[in-house]
């Protein structure tokens, strides 16, 4: 796994600061007393209360991987590069990058998480339209953000590849044409 995501994005209410600076209650429509209204049987704390740091992390792990996986298939429409060992180190390598990416993602998957929530309340139970937008919109700027990060990285400046760094498969292509 990417330990090196692991509280790069933050929460305004557990202790410590994000070393990116963002913090995911900061999105729209995500809050703190959101959070924990969404929270589960499985989220309590050792006193049997519901807990905000439990559904975050939950979430965090859940976007760690799935950043994972988006970041193979993106990387892969231009530079066609099939092994994952370098993958782990390029991500790691270019996280403050990617990091409104990650941010946005993890925006998503807390809207799933109150989706899949099975807590009833008003949060959980009339807001699901909004929500499901709120995810759709988290999304779209999810891989606006990805695509423009994926596009930035230097790779030839990288120290992730022994070898050759992967060639751009020719997605982007310039014609100069004389009139």
């Amino acid at each position: 796994m990417l330990d090196c995501l692991t509280g790069y994005i933050g929460l305004a209410s557990v202790v410590g600061t994000a070393e990116s600076g963002l913090y995911l209650d900061a999105l729209p429509g995500i809050n703190l007393f959101n959070v924990l209204k969404i929270a589960d049987s499985s989220q309590k704390n050792p006193n049997g209360e519901y807990s905000v740091e439990k559904v975050f992390s939950d979430v965090q792990q859940r976007t760690i991987l799935k950043f994972r996986t988006l970041f193979i298939t993106e990387f892969n429409r231009c530079f066609k590069f099939y092994k994952r060992n370098g993958i782990d180190c390029l991500v790691c390598e270019n996280r403050e990058l990617l990091a409104v990416a990650l941010w946005y993602l993890m925006g998503a998957e807390m809207s799933e998480e109150c989706l899949r929530s099975d807590r009833i309340n008003r949060y959980t139970t009339v807001d699901r339209q909004k929500i499901k937008e709120q995810k759709e919109g988290f999304l779209d700027a999810f891989y606006t953000e990805i695509s423009a990060a994926i596009a930035g990285i230097d790779l030839e400046g990288s120290e992730c590849f022994t070898h050759d760094a992967p060639e751009c498969g020719g997605i982007i292509q310039v014609i100069e044409t004389c009139p």
